[in-house]
């Protein structure tokens, strides 16, 4: 590792790395970072590390077995999000981005996707922007490929800088995923972006027929608004920063329920299982990959 990722991750961490360790030969130091970017193969995406000195977290998840993966945290430099006052700016309720702002925060998001897509598959995908929704200052834009649904990326601009970015590719083999069920929703959890200072989590996926809102109550923020619109939906949430130890304890993504608004006023709650397609102990069960703290 070089001396600017050394540098952040002893920042992020109160443990004392021995002085005479050598990170970037040092067996467990390369394990662990070997285990930081890698999948989880209970396909829960798994941390991963960005040693770029721009406040940009710009990384496509490799995918093996035919299943999408994609990136569950990225560590960035303090002051990435604003921290403190700015990030008090955020709200629960989303307000609509339209015109121009709209526009130019799409292009960027859509450069960024294809960009890193074409770097880290060799392949072109077909993005297009899906949702777009403003919180404060803050605008996130989701994009994703219109086919599959597999190859989907979302980027958070703050004053229209992109400062942040997640997403998936599929691999060899998979198959395009099943609509949402109505009145219900799909999406993984466990997305986001951290620094040292705090964190942003991001919800995204797709809704089924008759659902024209949908509420997510967090761990962070209690109740969240999603933008539901063509579809699909998404939303963010500041929260502490995310350390490995505390991403392992829990698989629920800092959610811990969704409630889906349908065309005649009903509400309806769908569970994390619902939700993820996964079982109830895949939810509910801690990683199973240790805890080790990052030095």
């Amino acid at each position: 590792m070089n001396d600017i990722l050394d540098r952040t991750l002893r920042d992020l961490d109160p443990a004392v790395t021995p002085a005479d360790l050598d990170t970037s030969t040092d067996p467990k130091a390369r394990s662990l970072l070997a285990r930081v970017v890698a999948t989880d193969p209970m396909g829960v995406p798994a941390p991963t590390i960005s040693s770029r000195r721009v406040l940009t977290a710009r990384r496509l998840a490799m995918v093996s077995g035919g299943v999408a993966a994609g990136i569950a945290a990225a560590l960035l430099l303090p002051g990435v999000f604003g921290g403190g006052t700015a990030m008090a700016a955020w709200t629960a309720t989303p307000h609509t981005v339209s015109g121009d702002r709209a526009a130019e925060a799409q292009e960027k998001c859509l450069d960024n996707a294809r960009d890193d897509a074409r770097r880290t598959t060799g392949r072109e995908f077909g993005f297009r922007p899906v949702v777009t929704e403003g919180r404060g200052p803050w605008t996130l834009v989701y994009v994703n490929d219109g086919g599959s649904h597999l190859a989907e990326i979302t980027c958070l601009l703050r004053d229209g800088d992109l400062v942040g970015s997640h997403g998936s590719t599929p691999g060899p083999g998979a198959q395009p995923l099943p609509p949402a069920p109505a009145g219900s929703a799909r999406a993984s959890l466990g997305a986001g972006t951290s620094s040292s200072e705090e964190s942003v989590r991001t919800v995204t996926g797709r809704v089924g027929a008759g659902v024209v809102g949908l509420e997510l109550a967090t761990e962070a923020k209690g109740s969240v608004t999603a933008t539901v619109t063509g579809g699909y939906f998404a939303a963010w949430w500041p929260d502490a920063p995310m350390t490995e130890e505390r991403e392992n304890a829990s698989r629920r993504g800092g959610v811990t329920g969704v409630t889906t608004i349908l065309q005649d006023g009903s509400r309806r709650s769908v569970s994390l299982e619902e939700l993820t397609g996964r079982t109830s102990t895949q939810v509910n069960t801690p990683a199973t990959s240790g805890s080790v703290k990052l030095d």
